[in-house]
């Protein structure tokens, strides 16, 4: 009788494992999610995106006024984005050396900061997102069944309209 309880918590355990094991491998990379869309609700202090074109000299932009900050924020927090494995992201990204990129930092009340980066010019199908809050799920996500349109963000926070 003894036995068979070992063996069965043994096995419980390693099932546990493997089923921990394989959302982590396979799971959370198919499953959307948004990392923006939970800050959503709250108001931006401040918006820079910036153009660092290749070879040439980096354009910042800001938001000029608390609309288009918000605008913006919902633009983000609506794009359709799956994790992405950082080993496949990097991949991806060598291959598009020598372009021109963008990078985002989106900054909250209480110093809260998020930052976007290895935005390219083009067809961006990858963002990679960071931050100073604790419990973001940063990481690089890839964009699906949405387009990153950096020229909108680029206009809207720049003060020239939708």
């Amino acid at each position: 009788m003894k036995k068979k309880f070992m063996y069965s918590a043994v096995f419980a355990v390693v099932l546990i494992l493997l089923s921990f094991y394989v959302y982590k491998s396979i799971i959370y990379y198919t499953v959307p999610y948004n990392p923006i869309k939970e800050y959503a609700s709250e108001s931006l202090v401040g918006f820079h995106f910036t153009k660092h074109p290749d070879g040439g000299e980096s354009v910042d932009v800001k938001c000029q006024d608390t609309n288009s900050c918000d605008e913006a924020l919902k633009y983000l927090s609506e794009l359709n984005l799956v994790p992405l494995k950082q080993k496949a992201a990097l991949k991806r990204f060598s291959k598009q050396e020598d372009t021109t990129h963008f990078t985002g930092e989106l900054e909250f009340d209480q110093h809260k900061v998020i930052l976007i980066s290895d935005i390219l010019e083009g067809n961006p199908t990858f963002l990679h997102f960071s931050s100073n809050i604790p419990g973001f799920k940063g990481g690089y996500y890839k964009i699906e069944e949405s387009k990153f349109d950096y020229d909108y963000i680029y206009n809207l926070i720049n003060g020239n309209g939708n």
